[in-house]
């Protein structure tokens, strides 16, 4: 498809809009400066009209193999892990080639409809691939579903393990087509870490890595600061090979000035040796973090095997660990109204934009259908009130948490934690008070807050960047997966996963 240019003007507002846009913006134009203004925005126009009749630069889609598929009959999918069953194939060889993955539904796959935890009948149909669509398809993996996050309109999506139990959050349904055998990978996205979240409840390997080291471009995001997307599998070679793929530079990302040129060759750190790793536990990650009792067991077992293996294991602190959440929230009431203010495309970024989606999401803005009307309430209260200084405050509270973490890792080669604090809450879950989770310590918290206790272990390092990576590590009195996590420095990867292969092999 060529590059189109258009040539339509650009119709000035009537008074009544303008009387209209100004009130929703919280200003008032005096009425005898309404023509005036009227006059100003049709200048202002006349700049967009210029670059309407631009070639609008276009981005092919490289490989042409695609069923857009259909849901799953209920019998086909137990679990509730798959929105739509598909197939996208690209090329026939590849380190991947014949490898079955999954996708996040809200990371785009041309052609076949994408929900965004929506209804089917709101679905949008994506015309370009994300990034990392591209990169599977290109090394010759096959996609073969779309895959439910949980919290969306769609059922809770069940554990493979165990039906009794949640597979967790947000990409829980990635995680539960990998345990059950629907994909032999799948991709999800953490942004408070519901990659290694739903991977640790699942038996799985999760990494979230270093912020910007996999494109997120095709994300439908949450705040670009955050946005990680991530392999789910179930061995750390596995994981390690998705990620040679997935990283690397790409020109339409956000951010992609922000990250030097990553080294690949992952799989060959994978030689087993950890002897001399000096490993550190964050202190505030156990009792502070609600662990229960089989958590620690466990948590304590996986050191012993590391220890086994020659490393040695330390104790640090990370003194605002346990207001992480706290931070996290506040910054989220910022940067996910702004991304709904911005329609879908966040601000001060060199990513490119997809312009369909940003129509789509205009439309529904239009009819107040953003589902986040509380937080801007509360921004609008805030900057109004408090001229907004609580929120320079949560971003600077970011900043130093990122500097304790730096500061815990110059002591140690690897920090460790328990990936989740509890083990898979049964299904289906109660829903759960994000403010209480992020204002109670834990005696205060109800069982039905904890069940999202995993945000408190695993959303530090989003609000960080550094990479975190969950390998099984035990099982828990319920006879479900505990996941131990392992952070480190930023682009540290290769360590981790030697790591992470070490406590894997050593526990098989």
């Amino acid at each position: 498809m060529p590059d189109v240019a258009h040539s339509r003007s650009l119709e000035p507002p009537s008074t009544d809009q303008l009387v209209a846009y100004s009130v929703r913006q919280g200003t008032r134009v005096p009425p005898e400066e309404l023509e005036r203004a009227r006059a100003q925005v049709a200048d202002y126009l006349r700049v967009f009209e210029r670059l309407e009749r631009l070639a609008d630069p276009h981005v092919p889609v490289r490989h042409h193999h695609r069923d857009p598929g259909r849901p799953p009959l209920p019998a086909e999918d137990p679990f509730h892990a798959v929105v739509r069953f598909c197939e996208v194939r690209g090329s026939t060889s590849g380190p991947l080639a014949g490898m079955r993955i999954g996708v996040k539904d809200n990371i785009a796959v041309a052609g076949v409809p994408m929900t965004g935890g929506r209804p089917h009948a709101r679905a949008v149909v994506p015309t370009e691939d994300a990034v990392v669509v591209e990169r599977l398809l290109d090394t010759g993996a096959v996609i073969v579903a779309k895959t439910n996050m949980s919290g969306s309109v769609f059922e809770e999506t069940r554990n493979p393990l165990d039906r009794r139990y949640s597979a967790g959050v947000s990409s829980s349904g990635s995680a539960a087509a990998v345990a059950s055998g629907f994909a032999d990978a799948a991709l999800g996205v953490d942004q408070a870490g519901s990659v290694r979240w739903p991977a640790a409840w699942c038996g799985l390997v999760g990494m979230k890595a270093t912020h910007g080291v996999v494109p997120s471009y095709g994300l439908l995001s949450q705040d670009h600061t955050i946005d990680h997307i991530g392999p789910i599998t179930r061995s750390v070679a596995e994981n390690a090979a998705l990620l040679e793929v997935l990283a690397g530079h790409d020109w339409r990302d956000p951010y992609p000035m922000a990250v030097p040129p990553v080294e690949a060759g992952y799989t060959r750190a994978l030689d087993g040796r950890i002897r001399g790793l000096r490993i550190a536990v964050v202190g505030e990650s156990l009792e502070a973090s609600g662990c229960t009792d089989d958590t620690l067991r466990e948590f304590e077992n996986a050191q012993k095997v590391l220890i086994g293996l020659g490393a040695e294991v330390v104790r640090v602190s990370v003194p605002l660990w346990t207001d992480s959440f706290a931070i996290w929230l506040a910054g989220a009431i910022v940067a996910q109204t702004a991304m709904i203010d911005s329609l879908g495309q966040g601000y001060g970024h060199f990513g490119r934009v997809d312009v369909s989606r940003v129509a789509k999401m205009a439309a529904e803005q239009l009819i107040g259908d953003h589902g986040a009307t509380t937080m801007f309430l509360t921004r609008e209260h805030v900057r109004s009130r408090y001229l907004g200084v609580p929120f320079g405050r949560a971003q600077n509270l970011r900043l130093e948490l990122r500097r304790q973490v730096d500061a815990a890792l110059r002591d140690a080669d690897l920090l460790i934690t328990p990936t989740s604090p509890i083990g898979p809450a049964e299904a289906p879950s109660s829903s759960f008070d994000l403010v209480d989770l992020a204002t109670k310590p834990p005696g205060m918290r109800s069982e039905a807050f904890m069940r999202a206790a995993p945000i408190l272990t695993c959303c530090p390092f989003n609000l960080t960047g550094h990479p975190a990576l969950t390998v099984p590590s035990g099982v828990g009195d319920d006879g479900m997966p505990r996941g131990l996590q392992i952070i480190g420095p930023h682009f540290g990867e290769h360590l981790m996963y030697r790591a992470g292969h070490a406590l894997e092999t050593a526990t098989a």
